[in-house]
């Protein structure tokens, strides 16, 4: 399906994808589907083990500041392995060695030993993205960001059968059935998907011209010298680069995927535990809605990034104001987050896609990690804090971080000189030379 099909159509398709894109998307459900499955209840279950509200915040604390660590050196691991035995050896790391220990823990430092070795993927984060974009083109990369989210919010469809198992085993055996699942799951697409990759052509240039250097230079010009210069040069991406950063701040605080969530709406909002599952439903039934059919025809410009932002605004203006025991409020608010997340996401890590390039990526996508790894631990001390003393805090503190997103998205927009939709345009400043940025 080219680009003109997919337009008339309306809905990306798999057939667009090549190479390592491709195969990237078809294993993922491998991955998602446990993955949505168990950790939806995984909150709760750290609770039945033993973990209060504030030990909640502590472990996010924790693992961001591994991941912060790690971050600072995934770009020069990503460079001196390659993309495709950084992804094999850490998404290992990351995912079935992490859930083994899930399941035998019982008391808050075995949940501390899992929080770090899940912060792995900080590396896997940028080799993994690498994989997905580096080969492809600027269509195939909004088509696979598009792709992926689906196949990902898809998955959450399965999350009433995990509901229906806590209900009839009990949180903590019925958890660790989903864990066990998820590590056989997991470690069949690390082993089966890592068979049909190839290096990338960028990956394999630098594996090459790494064998005539030695590695401790390439870790000093991959963190301060290539990366920090190319944001002087580019502000609009060290702009982007805070969006998605922001973004993946507020994704472990205040949304539907925090450990926060599920707790919140049982204990504070009086749901029981099968009925809110049917809200994991709900959010990936819209969100598939919005990927497949909204998205591909609202992929031009900054407008559906507004939109989006606008979309999670509501739904925590709603969890702000709702009341214990009352359901369909709750729904309003999760269809308001799905259609804010189903258009913010894929386009604002298409849009970091298309404005970074080159051999820089790596470094720059090692920083973005970093940057979230630092945010979110900060995020994760202080809002296992505000949970303890007021739950409601944690959607306050959520609303701020939307806020700067909305204003980063207004300065983005200024500095590439774009407007953000048919009705907002922002001030034109005479351009000096044709501008080679591309419209995400």
């Amino acid at each position: 399906m080219g680009k003109e099909e997919r337009k008339r159509s309306g809905f990306y398709s798999l057939r667009l994808l090549k190479g390592n894109t491709r195969v990237s998307v078809i294993f993922l459900p491998l991955w998602s589907i446990p993955y949505a499955m168990f950790n939806f209840y995984l909150g709760l279950y750290m609770k039945a083990r033993g973990i209060t509200d504030q030990q909640l915040g502590d472990l996010i604390a924790i693992g961001f500041l591994a991941g912060t660590l790690l971050s600072l050196f995934s770009g020069m691991i990503t460079d001196h392995l390659g993309r495709k035995k950084t992804t094999l050896i850490f998404d290992f790391i990351t995912w079935p060695l992490t859930l083994c220990i899930y399941v035998w823990a019982n008391n808050f430092w075995h949940f501390v030993l899992a929080a770090v070795c899940n912060n792995f993927g900080r590396i896997v984060n940028v080799s993994y993205t690498l994989m997905l974009v580096e080969d492809a083109t600027d269509e195939e990369r909004k088509a696979a960001f598009a792709l992926s989210n689906m196949i990902n919010i898809l998955s959450g469809v399965f999350v009433p059968l995990a509901g229906g198992l806590v209900n009839r085993l009990g949180i903590i055996p019925a958890e660790r059935i989903l864990l066990g699942l998820a590590i056989i799951s997991m470690t069949t697409m690390i082993f089966w998907r890592n068979h049909y990759y190839v290096e990338t052509r960028v990956g394999s240039e630098i594996l090459q011209e790494n064998q005539k250097k030695k590695l401790i230079t390439g870790l000093r010009i991959n963190l301060f010298g290539n990366t920090i210069s190319y944001l002087k040069r580019k502000p609009s991406v060290l702009i982007g680069m805070i969006l998605t950063v922001l973004f993946n701040v507020y994704l472990p605080v205040g949304t539907i995927n925090s450990l926060y969530f599920v707790p919140y709406l049982a204990e504070q909002l009086n749901q029981g535990e099968v009925l809110v599952s049917l809200l994991g439903l709900i959010n990936s039934v819209t969100i598939w809605l919005v990927l497949a059919f909204l998205l591909p025809r609202l992929q031009q410009g900054l407008f559906p990034l507004l939109l989006g932002v606008g979309f999670h605004l509501c739904y925590l203006i709603i969890l702000l104001v709702i009341k214990p025991g009352t359901f369909w409020p709750l729904t309003i608010a999760i269809i308001f987050y799905a259609l804010g997340f189903g258009l913010f996401r894929p386009l604002v890590d298409a849009l970091f896609a298309d404005i970074t390039e080159g051999k820089e990526r790596a470094g720059l996508y090692g920083l973005n990690s970093a940057l979230t790894s630092i945010l979110s631990a900060l995020a994760g001390f202080y809002s296992g804090r505000l949970y303890e003393r007021s739950p409601v805090a944690i959607y306050l503190f959520s609303l701020v971080i939307i806020l700067f997103c909305l204003a980063g998205l207004f300065l983005y927009a200024f500095l590439e000189k774009k407007p953000l939709g048919p009705w907002v345009n922002l001030p034109r400043r005479k351009k000096e030379s044709p501008s080679s940025s591309r419209i995400s």
